[in-house]
């Protein structure tokens, strides 16, 4: 029998043919229809978000312009801040809706709680409020990119996803980076990364020796007065001191550049994070991507506290990330050098230290010994390289004393604020004397680091994978955040950006509660005066609704699978 190139037999290929022919065209295109109508709808589902999630991010830049006259506080004519870049930049006044609307403020007057000239309750009222809203359009967004994963997009679909994404973080940012902002708690850590960078630029002395009080004719001498806690000697690492040496460089004596150059640096970072968000979702589990890079770029308390008054932690979320990319790809080497990073940025991350080492010690298992050797004498070399380069320009007045009591500040503070250690010593109720003992800063912080080293000793046993390396990295992060003496709102933003890349449901939940509650935070430091017991509500109210929230998905879940159990036996015994 004949048989052509494919090595069938042409009668069965005249038959194939002629049996396609004797099919109604009709059928076939019904057919085709009904085999490609899933991707048309999955195409088509995806179309239909993006265009939801455009409009969502309108609606959440509107309610941006919407606060832009109310973010900078209450005018204040003698502080800089305000002025500095209406100044440098007069259109602002061209996005101020009251001059088009004064009625507006009429009607909010007649509301007590929403009275923008009211000078303790009006204005931070109508801050929360609108951030609020904003807040839930955030969470909606989440949501509309969680269902998107469900009906599986197409490659150029979830593209322009995160192009949307990315762009609308790009347009809250500049639109958060021009808003003024008054002088205040909040703002505080910005314009002492300033002064700090001017000590060294301009009066050449060592902010880890020298206190900032000493340059009151300063032009952010402000940063020194008025302050809930004054600023001492420089907490910071020393590669941010260099990265504040810089920014101070291209501000001159000038605020408004100043601002900018710390809000631009905190945007530039910002969107760095989102991409490196989405790229390690994109590896360890790809259906949360687009949801979870959007539970970062647009939160409002991150794009808040990293560009509006921008703090070091964005920075922080930048190397942590890199170093779990770099784990991603076999690269235990850099993935050190980005942890050693974040250290000499922040010594918090000092904590987290062993957990890298112990993941490059697994990684470094696979190499033979002839490579191993030079491998690990170029390691320490680098590591102590990193370590001798940064702090020798700042050495000199400080030394190895200096650089132990610098430490012992840090992880050893003689005070408390916005904490749960504070809420608890202002309870109106009388504890016991043994009660109180325990929960002053010094012994608390001796219990906290303690509880944070037996979870410490459980990672470095645990965490033999990326997703769970993040997930005990955010862990430290929160039990240092909750746990220690000292509680700032921003503390909340590593464990945010860790606990979305490790995926895990209830941290997720628990870190996005948490930043809501940093939200009330932030609320709190507006009013005057600022409430000692806000932990109850920022950081306490978070752990209890999540652990009410955990405990009845649990219980919903495993009558579920008690229910689908019991229904397969059913069915088991009916066949039967």
């Amino acid at each position: 029998m004949p048989q052509n190139s494919q090595g069938l037999p042409a009668d069965i290929i005249r038959n194939r043919r002629t049996t396609a022919a004797l099919v109604p065209a009709a059928a076939r295109h019904q057919t085709s229809t009904l085999a490609s109508s899933p991707a048309q709808r999955r195409a088509g589902d995806g179309r239909g978000s993006l265009l939801l999630l455009c409009i969502l991010g309108l609606l959440f830049e509107g309610i941006l312009l919407l606060a832009l006259p109310f973010l900078p506080g209450l005018k204040v004519a003698n502080d800089p801040l305000q002025q500095a870049l209406p100044g440098l930049f007069p259109w602002l006044s061209l996005f101020d809706w009251t001059t088009y609307v004064p009625q507006g403020l009429h009607w909010l007057s007649s509301v007590p709680w929403f009275d923008p000239t009211h000078p303790g309750l009006g204005n931070p009222d109508l801050q929360l409020f609108l951030l609020g809203i904003a807040f839930l359009v955030y969470l909606l967004a989440a949501w509309v990119g969680g269902r998107v994963a469900r009906v599986h997009p197409s490659r150029v679909v979830t593209s322009l996803l995160f192009v949307l994404i990315l762009f609308f973080a790009l347009l809250f940012g500049v639109t958060l980076a021009c808003i003024p902002v008054h002088f205040s708690a909040l703002s505080q850590d910005m314009l002492a990364y300033g002064l700090y960078g001017r000590m060294v630029v301009l009066y050449h002395v060592n902010p880890y020796v020298v206190l900032p009080q000493q340059f009151g004719h300063d032009m952010l001498h402000q940063v020194a007065t008025g302050a809930p806690v004054p600023p001492g000697t420089a907490l910071y690492g020393p590669v941010w001191l260099d990265l504040s040496l810089l920014v101070a460089l291209f501000a001159h004596d000038s605020i408004a550049n100043l601002l900018l150059g710390f809000r631009g640096l905190g945007l530039i970072v910002h969107l760095i994070n989102t991409l490196l968000i989405w790229y390690i979702l994109a590896r360890i589990k790809p259906e949360r991507r687009i949801s979870g890079t959007l539970l970062y770029a647009w939160n409002p308390v991150v794009l808040l506290l990293s560009v509006f008054v921008m703090h070091q932690e964005v920075l922080v979320i930048l190397l942590l990330l890199l170093a779990a990319v770099f784990f991603l790809h076999n690269a235990s080497l850099m993935a050190w050098v980005f942890g050693i990073l974040a250290v000499l940025v922040n010594p918090f991350c000092l904590v987290v230290l062993p957990l890298f080492l112990f993941l490059c010690i697994r990684q470094s298992r696979m190499m033979r010994l002839a490579r191993l050797i030079p491998w690990w004498l170029v390691f320490w070399l680098v590591t102590i390289l990193m370590v001798t380069l940064a702090y020798v320009p700042y050495w000199q007045g400080m030394g190895l004393a200096g650089l132990q009591a610098n430490l012992l500040h840090v992880f050893w503070p003689n005070t408390n604020i916005n904490s749960l250690d504070a809420a608890v010593l202002t309870l109106p109720v009388r504890l016991p004397a043994n009660v109180i003992w325990l929960f002053l800063p010094q012994h608390w912080t001796l219990v906290a680091l303690a509880l944070v080293g037996i979870f410490l000793l459980f990672s470095l046993w645990f965490a033999n994978t990326i997703g769970l390396f993040a997930w005990c990295v955010c862990w430290i992060f929160l039990l240092l955040a909750i746990l220690m003496p000292v509680y700032w709102p921003w503390y909340v933003l590593v464990s945010l950006a860790l606990a979305l890349c490790c995926a895990r449901d209830g941290t997720v939940n628990l870190t996005v509660l948490l930043s809501l509650g940093a939200l009330l935070g932030y609320y709190c430091w507006l009013l005057q005066p600022v409430w000692p017991g806000q932990a109850l509500l920022t950081v306490g109210l978070p752990l209890v609704v999540w652990g009410w929230v955990l405990f009845f998905t649990s219980t919903w879940r495993h009558t579920r699978a008690r229910g689908a159990a019991a229904d397969k036996r059913k069915r088991g015994a009916v066949a039967v």
